[in-house]
């Protein structure tokens, strides 16, 4: 090896160009997969959104008498009072910027101390973490975070401060058992910002199956300090359930035929009904086609690169036929000379390495990579990535020297001696 330098430097460079190619295909996958594959912290089967229509003022079937607020706040608690009572409906409720697979956000920053974190906030009437399975971090039920919202409490996810930061800071969980005052960040009440009542932290929430996007707080406006008949007019504008799994067939046939009467409540009268797997497939259509799109491109790159090491090391091991001949003459055994010949191949690849994985620590450290969680820049993510590569890039090493090395062992030694390279 030390005799061939010249043609070994060239290899390590290529060796070293197409491990951090590779190491970069590996990191999105990695990245990719363990997004997608992780817990989304709900769940979102028999759960439906229902579209209410507002009546115009120029429809004959306006009712003036629900202009108010009052009267047409009373219409949509008169719309969850009918939805409960039916045997299909398990649970119902309104929500702004709340539901899973939604599009439209909306932010508050809280702090404690001198911290301030700030993430999704969430609108929702109390049995909101009923249809969505929500979970506290201490093992709390959905009923238990329900009541905590019957009761005016704010609900933030364990990782509310934590997760935009890449410093530690402490939890929900932690920061209630310390005595720490949460106090709202975005306004303030005669000079003062106001502490908010909190409950139970919630495990984190994620955003949809490929964002790890998780820290929010959830809070029902009506009950937390704010005018109830403007913030249920004002603020709300979805409408969810959740269907008992026996009942949950034709389901959106059956609420639509309750529609014109049952459901028809002052000037609201519902339209639509829409399944959330649907909502979800049509939410997440376009991540999933690129994401078809990058690993089409990136599969062909990592044949591309394949076929390259291939040929590569099949052209060197065929233009050492004569040395194999040699080898074989002074009593090599057909073990030894394979061993030789691989073993120089990964030694080379192993001696590239660790200036790979430098590269790739590089990449990571700039976010020059895919992205995955606040805490992206971990040990592990590049320790696997880069043990991947190594171990792919040996296994097109081992297959580029192996044929045509198994291929020089038929040739006799002497025809092999007698071949002009």
């Amino acid at each position: 090896m030390l005799n061939e330098w010249r043609t070994n430097v060239w290899l390590a460079l290529e060796f070293l160009v197409v491990s951090v190619v590779l190491w970069y295909i590996c990191d999105y996958f990695y990245a990719s997969m363990r997004t997608y594959f992780a817990p989304l912290g709900f769940e979102y089967d028999h759960c439906y959104e229902l579209t209410m229509y507002d009546i115009p003022e120029t429809s004959p079937e306006y009712r003036p008498e629900y202009a108010n607020d009052s009267a047409q706040s009373e219409a949509f608690r008169e719309i969850l009072r009918r939805l409960k009572q039916m045997p299909e409906i398990e649970a119902a409720a309104y929500s702004n910027n709340a539901r899973p697979f939604n599009g439209s956000n909306s932010g508050i920053t809280m702090g404690y101390d001198s911290v301030t974190g700030n993430a999704l906030r969430r609108f929702a009437t109390p049995d909101f973490p009923i249809i969505y399975r929500y979970r506290g971090a201490n093992g709390e039920s959905p009923e238990e975070l329900a009541a905590q919202l019957e009761e005016g409490k704010m609900l933030l996810s364990d990782n509310f401060f934590s997760s935009s930061s890449r410093e530690p800071l402490p939890s929900v969980r932690e920061l209630k058992d310390a005595g720490k005052k949460i106090h709202y960040v975005d306004y303030k009440i005669n000079g003062e910002h106001p502490e908010a009542q909190i409950g139970s932290a919630l495990v984190p929430v994620r955003y949809d199956e490929f964002s790890d996007w998780s820290a929010f707080a959830l809070q029902d406006v009506c009950r937390d300090g704010f005018h109830p008949d403007k913030a249920m007019v004002w603020y709300y504008n979805e409408l969810t359930v959740r269907v008992r799994p026996e009942h949950d067939h034709d389901i959106a046939a059956k609420l639509m035929a309750a529609a014109p009467d049952y459901l028809h409540v002052g000037n609201n009268l519902l339209t639509n009904v829409s399944s959330l797997d649907d909502i979800r497939r049509n939410f997440q259509r376009s991540t999933t086609t690129q994401l078809r799109n990058y690993s089409a491109g990136m599969g062909f790159m990592m044949i591309n690169i394949f076929l390259g090491l291939l040929g590569t090391f099949w052209f060197r091991t065929q233009q050492r036929v004569n040395e194999i001949a040699i080898r074989r003459v002074n009593g090599a055994t057909r073990r030894g000379i394979f061993g030789r010949l691989i073993g120089e191949g990964v030694l080379l690849l192993a001696l590239v390495t660790p200036l790979a994985v430098a590269a790739d620590c590089l990449l990571t450290h700039y976010d020059i990579c895919a992205y995955y969680g606040a805490h992206h820049s971990t040990a592990l993510r590049i320790a696997v990535c880069a043990g991947t590569s190594f171990v792919l890039m040996a296994l097109m090493v081992i297959a580029g020297i192996w044929f045509p090395a198994r291929r020089a062992m038929r040739i006799e030694p002497a025809q092999a001696l007698s071949i002009d390279n």
